[in-house]
């Protein structure tokens, strides 16, 4: 018995295995015009950008703590030493040396809140991106125009993403395009997120020249994106991101 079943098995094994396998293979093997080979390139070069968008965000991050929240709390302790000081001296002039020491504290709080607002937005888990697209709009310098049709929720840092694109888009508008109208359009096709922001002013955008084009395609790229920029001399200047975001 034991010798009849390993002949069988011997004999009926591998063909069997074959069979079992053959669906799988099927089902996963990689689609006749992709490059394996170009796809871990492409995937390295991504986690590459990734990598370096995290780096850049840590050091602006630190940047602006040091530079600027910093300096502001440690100009605070000094007014207060100083009113301290005079309290019993010239109370009216401890009184005016305490209002400089509100002021300075209340500038530093703000400035915690844009840092804080830098590294997600909380406006984005109150209101979701469709709001939060809507306050920037609302605060743009150029007049603009939100078309928002993505309905569902993307991942955390799909939305992260998409917030930044669009506001450092508009602050580029706002900065460097003489535009009188800009739109915003994010429209989601399937499990793809489409995010285009348009102009009408003088275009030639140089993504060399310190535009924030660089920071964008970095953090579109981390996601396995894709970013085009169409600028022609006179305008208008399309920028469009599409990002993954599954069902």
């Amino acid at each position: 018995m034991g010798l009849g079943w390993l002949v069988a098995w011997l004999v009926f094994g591998p063909p069997l295995a074959r069979l079992q396998s053959a669906p799988g293979r099927s089902l996963l093997r990689p689609h006749r015009d992709v490059d394996l080979s170009l796809r871990i390139a492409e995937l390295t070069a991504t986690r590459a950008a990734a990598l370096d968008a995290h780096s850049a965000e840590l050091r602006r991050i630190e940047r602006a703590l040091h530079d600027g929240t910093q300096n502001r709390l440690v100009g605070v302790t000094v007014l207060l030493g100083a009113a301290r000081r005079a309290l019993s001296r010239d109370p009216a002039t401890a009184d005016e040396v305490l209002e400089r020491a509100q002021a300075a504290a209340e500038s530093a709080l703000a400035e915690l809140r844009g840092v804080v607002r830098g590294i997600l937005p909380p406006v984005l888990a109150d209101r979701g991106l469709d709001g939060a697209l809507a306050a920037l709009v609302a605060d743009s310098r150029v007049p603009c125009r939100l078309e928002f049709d993505a309905p569902g929720r993307c991942a955390a840092s799909i939305e992260a993403t998409t917030y930044f694109v669009v506001a450092e888009a508009l602050t580029n508008v706002a900065r460097h395009s003489g535009a009188h109208h800009a739109t915003v359009s994010v429209r989601r096709a399937g499990d793809r997120l489409r995010v285009r922001v348009t102009d009408d002013g003088t275009g030639g955008v140089d993504e060399t020249a310190g535009s924030g084009l660089a920071g964008i395609r970095g953090r579109v790229a981390a996601h396995d994106g894709v970013l085009t920029v169409d600028s022609p001399r006179g305008g208008p200047t399309t920028l469009e991101a599409e990002l993954p975001c599954g069902s």
